[in-house]
């Protein structure tokens, strides 16, 4: 082993220096939690704003399909009557 002393006053130092940087450390991550918390946010919103848009436009896309069905149906019923009209006689 070493024969060198530390004296107290070096020890103290030492010491004094690691505590501060331990608060400057606690300081820095509680403000990196603070961002993380406020991108967390954020996040959370763009999926409930996607979310909202998304049912939007599946609600949307329903009414389309069921106008589009109807306006088929019709279309075949048309198409059903003009094949029983019988054709003109030509004279």
């Amino acid at each position: 082993m070493s024969e060198e002393k530390i004296s107290l006053e070096l020890l103290g130092g030492r010491v004094l220096t690691l505590t501060a940087e331990v608060r400057d450390l606690q300081h820095r991550f509680t403000a990196m939690e603070s961002r993380f918390s406020a991108l967390e946010s954020r996040v959370t919103a763009l999926e409930v704003a996607v979310t909202t848009r998304l049912d939007a436009m599946k609600r949307r896309f329903t009414v389309q399909e069921e106008r589009m069905s109807s306006m088929l149906a019709l279309i075949v019923r048309i198409a059903e009557r003009l094949d029983r009209v019988p054709e003109p006689r030509s004279g």
